[in-house]
């Protein structure tokens, strides 16, 4: 009896597995233009920045074409240590482009299912 309860228990833990998919992480300092990744929508950056000092950080993150480097999107502005998650639905290859002063940053590129991705969309007050 004891081999089954086991069994269960891994089912149950296996069952409530996230279907998330990593594509892509990325981590340093200062300024950079990751690697081209390719991505299908729906997909998030998940974007975490760190500092040793608490003033004077600046941190700027845009979506670019992965090919011609135009920009396609403000993913995140900020003058103070934080982290955040901004949604995509966009299929395509992209980079990065990174603009920091004094932060260390932790980059993900995840896609995510359409039932992930719901629990991601802003709920608007009725």
């Amino acid at each position: 009896m004891r081999p089954i309860l086991i069994a269960a228990a891994f089912l149950c833990v296996c069952g409530n597995a996230a279907a998330e998919n990593m594509v892509a992480e990325f981590q340093g300092s200062g300024n950079r233009t990751t690697a081209e990744f390719r991505v299908k929508g729906p997909w998030i950056i998940d974007w975490r920045i760190n500092s040793d000092y608490n003033k004077m950080v600046s941190f700027d993150l845009d979506l670019v074409d992965g090919q011609t480097g135009v920009l396609q999107g403000v993913v995140v502005r900020s003058k103070a240590l934080g982290n955040g998650v901004r949604m995509f639905n966009s299929n395509g290859r992209y980079r990065l482009r990174i603009n920091g002063s004094f932060v260390r940053w932790h980059l993900k590129i995840i896609e995510l299912t359409p039932e992930e991705a719901e629990r991601y969309t802003p709920k608007t007050p009725r």
